[in-house]
């Protein structure tokens, strides 16, 4: 675990040396999973669904290591920024893929207009940013 000194702000700290609750960490691996699954059979709208999901829960689950709570919420930039209150240093790029799989907790999963076109390249990002979510929260959890 590397700590920084007090004289640094907050922000700094790069890993926990923490086990993530199995339980948190099952669920979104099967969501993972289910993701790449779906993108093969064609249901991109559920792809990205997932895909938001396993991040979300990867998150939870390093906020339930560090402090044994979570915020309820599906906003991913939320949770991202609750981790850095706690003193984990953020990547930026993990923002942008938060802000981006966010809003398909709810568009994906509702029948009707769509500002947007779910398709094999939007399903396909949606995997990819999860999937840097989750190996980041791993390399943070245990490095």
């Amino acid at each position: 675990m590397k700590l920084c000194p007090p004289s640094l702000e907050p922000g700094c700290l790069e890993s926990v040396g923490r086990e993530l609750p199995g339980e948190w960490v099952e669920k979104a691996r099967v969501f993972l999973e289910e993701a790449e699954r779906h993108r093969g059979m064609g249901y991109y709208w559920l792809v990205c669904f997932e895909a938001q999901q396993a991040a979300e829960l990867y998150l939870k689950a390093l906020l339930v290591a560090l402090s044994g709570a979570h915020p309820y919420t599906h906003d991913l930039v939320e949770l991202l920024e609750a981790l850095e209150s706690l003193g984990i240093n953020v990547p930026d790029e993990l923002r942008v893929y938060g802000d981006a799989l966010t809003p398909h907790y709810t568009l994906a999963r509702y029948p009707g207009r769509k500002p947007l076109t779910y398709n094999d390249k939007r399903a396909e990002r949606c995997i990819r940013q999860a999937r840097a979510i989750v190996e980041w929260v791993e390399r943070v959890a245990d490095p």
